[in-house]
């Protein structure tokens, strides 16, 4: 079977690319990737350009399932091949296309629309799922579908001497909540690694002290994993939260907020604090940093929640509905 993937890709980094680089690794079935031209700066030029691009290019392509990551633009376009092709639409929703977009009236909106006439909806977890059936999508054509994590001998944390160091890894936007992060390290005695980058960038850096280090994109983060204390997310708002996966998976302690899908990875196998909440956050930090019993039982507990989280198993899942969507 031929599917269209719509979606982000490299060199773009983050979680969708690598769920769409181990579906297309573990599916049995034969992939085309229609993705954002680079050249293009502006948001909104990027996203008209890019559908009527994505457009002409796929109509003279041969496919069976057309599968969009994101609601808009990318399944703005699959509905228009949908129509025209007269093939299937899947549409995995990620977070921000739903939390973030969604509080715009008019993009809220399209959105809605754009997931109603789809012909299923993989939502990355529960709580988007509800987000989305709040949208008024039949709660009957919507699955949950978990992300995954690869393990291997060198997911181990290294022994480390007496260095603490926090480790922030993900897009630097206000949705992240790195700002309440840096407030919160003012009094902690460690060091901060700010893995990535982004539009807050600037502002951020303005506002760090020291001991914060801006690292931004990295290709390869063993090295970063393999020195963390602990990882923070400290996120406003968060589909899913694939880094703490790939942390707990390490067995390095995690902290992060109590939203989105966030609960659903660490239930008690790490620290879930209120979002914006700046001594709730530095307390939970420090207690890990200076508890070394707490820090080893988060460690063995998160290693044992993110083995069941497996990347074979999401896109034995996601083949299932390509073929009952065919069938």
């Amino acid at each position: 079977m031929n599917i269209l993937l719509i979606t982000i890709w490299k060199p773009r980094k983050g979680g969708i690319v690598t769920r769409v680089e181990n579906l297309i690794r573990f599916s049995k079935h034969n992939f085309s990737i229609i993705t954002y031209e680079k050249y293009i700066n502006l948001p909104i030029l990027r996203a008209i350009s890019f559908v009527v691009y994505g457009f002409f290019k796929a109509i003279l392509m041969r496919f069976d399932i057309i599968h969009a990551h994101y609601a808009i633009p990318q399944g703005f376009l699959g509905l228009l091949l949908k129509k025209v092709k007269k093939k299937p639409l899947i549409i995995t929703v990620h977070g921000s296309d739903i939390l973030v977009l969604g509080k715009n009236r008019i993009a809220k909106f399209l959105v809605a629309n754009v997931l109603k006439n789809a012909n299923y909806i993989i939502a990355v977890s529960k709580y988007l799922k509800r987000e989305v059936v709040n949208l008024g999508v039949e709660e009957s054509k919507v699955k949950v579908i978990y992300a995954g994590i690869s393990f291997s001998l060198e997911n181990e944390k290294e022994e480390k001497g007496k260095e603490k160091r926090v480790v922030y890894i993900g897009s630097l936007v206000k949705q992240k909540g790195v700002d309440i992060l840096l407030k919160a390290f003012k009094d902690i005695n460690a060091e901060l690694f700010i893995v990535g980058d982004g539009k807050e960038r600037d502002s951020l850096e303005k506002i760090s002290g020291k001991k914060v280090y801006f690292l931004g994109e990295r290709k390869n983060l063993d090295k970063i994993f393999s020195k963390a204390s602990v990882l923070v997310l400290p996120s406003r708002e968060e589909g899913f939260g694939l880094v703490l996966l790939e942390a707990m998976s390490r067995g390095i302690p995690v902290v992060a907020t109590r939203v989105g899908g966030i609960p659903e990875i660490i239930n008690k196998s790490g620290l879930l604090v209120e979002r914006e909440n700046v001594e709730e956050l530095r307390k939970a930090i420090t207690l890990i940093l200076n508890n070394r019993k707490i820090a080893k039982k988060f460690s063995y507990l998160g290693r044992k929640t993110a083995k069941k989280f497996s990347w074979r198993k999401m896109a034995h899942e996601v083949d299932c509905i390509y073929e009952a969507l065919v069938s």
